[in-house]
């Protein structure tokens, strides 16, 4: 299909997410995938090849075109494509909910399936809240979020989130929350705990009055574990969780982990709570999990949960689904993705890409771009690294646009939250791949940061 068609359609008929399309850059048009690169052409015809650093929005951790998923897909297709998930049950969907039960050893052995991030946590938001309205709590309606959170664009989870400009327009929809102000960790101590809790002392000392103070309204707090993604991958350290946990088991109020962008491997262990030796109460996986190969997603919870809704009370049920609830291909590739976990010792590979990070981070710093320092500041943790940049305020609205732009032709697919560029590499990249990733970096402080 010649590019003037192609470019016609586009035209026409598409409508980006977090895009104003007046404003958007022609686009790059994809073939094919395989691997950690992307392969196509822009939008004259030229043709592009480029490491997809962002595991395209953080997702394709296994990379493109992986033999094994396409296999998986495969013969799940030749027995069965979709089924009702109510009353009907699969083989494919028992096993993953067995796997993922045993990857909390046990702990969180109820699962719910869905579509996406966004779905998972607004299940988990609404288990947390009916989960004490059927114990007759009724009142105990309000959810602790932190500052800064990034849950999804449904509803339920834009308010669990931050207020930004994006969701300004949908604040009459909303409804309230209790924000708890965040404190962040410095690099040093993300593998400190000693020199983590003296930097959080006083944010436990707040925490804890928090609790105190608003227990008895409270149903759940929900949190992203260790990174906050959308938020410019801001980081604290594990030791946050286990405050957050005894805070919960002493006050009465549910704990939601949100692992859509954190489990499934990308900070070490399958999910990033495993850090802390604790347990939430709910959490929510997608992104990783299926790794790109089909749209699913999964709310575990731990069987207290389950139990308060198990009733001859009708009324007592979690009236929530979706038409492709326990999807039998999403079932299968996340299985896969859970096997490729284990067998090729993902957690060992994600240290090592840490190491990586910490080596290329510093050659980056060292590196005397001029006069003016341009880099404000970097930090790295599991496979997630990040550098802020100074930028002026006028040009934050338009830099995440040029830069996809500009790091496209310079090899590497960096996108860009507000003045912070970061890497979301696939676990499958080595350390060559990743040094070329930093070289596009290097050129982007160098030519497009003032």
């Amino acid at each position: 299909m010649e590019i003037q068609h192609l470019l016609e359609l586009h035209r026409r008929h598409t409508w980006w997410p977090f895009t104003q399309m007046k404003l958007a850059k022609p686009p790059f048009f994809i073939e094919k995938g395989k691997g950690i690169y992307l392969y196509g052409y822009d939008s004259e015809g030229n043709p592009i090849e480029f490491i997809d650093a962002i595991s395209s929005w953080w997702v394709s951790v296994y990379g493109h075109g992986h033999p094994s998923f396409q296999k998986v897909l495969q013969e799940q297709l030749s027995k069965l494509e979709h089924v009702i998930y109510a009353s009907l049950e699969h083989p494919t969907a028992l096993n993953l909910a067995r796997t993922l039960s045993e990857k909390t050893q046990h702990q969180l052995p109820k699962v719910f399936y869905s579509d996406d991030g966004s779905t998972a946590m607004e299940i988990a938001i609404k288990m947390a809240f009916q989960y004490y309205q059927n114990q007759g709590k009724k009142e105990k309606t309000m959810f602790f979020v932190l500052e800064n959170g990034y849950h999804g664009d449904t509803i339920g989870t834009m308010s669990v989130g931050a207020r930004s400009e994006f969701h300004k327009v949908y604040e009459p929809l909303m409804f309230p929350v209790i924000s708890l102000p965040m404190t962040y960790n410095s690099q040093d101590a993300m593998f400190d705990e000693t020199l983590a809790i003296k930097e959080l002392k006083d944010w436990f000392v707040m925490l804890e009055k928090q609790f105190k103070e608003h227990h008895s309204k409270v149903c759940g707090i929900v949190l992203e574990p260790l990174i906050q993604g959308a938020a410019g991958m801001l980081m604290y350290h594990p030791v946050v969780l286990k405050k957050i946990r005894e805070l919960c088991d002493e006050f009465d109020v549910l704990m939601i982990c949100d692992e859509v962008f954190t489990g499934a491997g990308r900070t070490g262990p399958f999910f990033a709570f495993e850090h802390s030796n604790i347990y939430p109460d709910i959490v929510a996986l997608s992104k990783g999990l299926p790794a790109g190969y089909a749209t699913f997603a999964a709310t575990l919870s731990k069987e207290k949960v389950f139990m308060a809704f198990y009733s001859d009370d009708r009324s007592k049920t979690l009236f929530h689904g979706h038409s492709m609830t326990g999807n039998p291909l999403g079932c299968a590739v996340s299985l896969e993705s859970i096997r490729l976990y284990d067998s090729l010792n993902i957690r060992q590979k994600i240290l090592q890409i840490q190491e990586w990070h910490k080596e290329y981070l510093q050659e980056l710093k060292n590196h005397n771009f001029s006069k003016e320092k341009k880099i404000l500041s970097t930090r790295y943790f599991g496979s997630v690294a990040a550098i802020d940049v100074r930028l002026p305020d006028h040009r934050r609205k338009t830099f995440n646009l040029e830069i996809i732009d500009f790091s496209i032709r310079q090899g590497a697919l960096i996108r860009p939250l507000g003045n912070t560029l970061y890497i979301v590499p696939p676990y499958i990249i080595e350390k060559e791949e990743l040094g070329k990733v930093y070289e596009v970096i290097l050129k982007i402080i160098e030519e497009k940061i003032e």
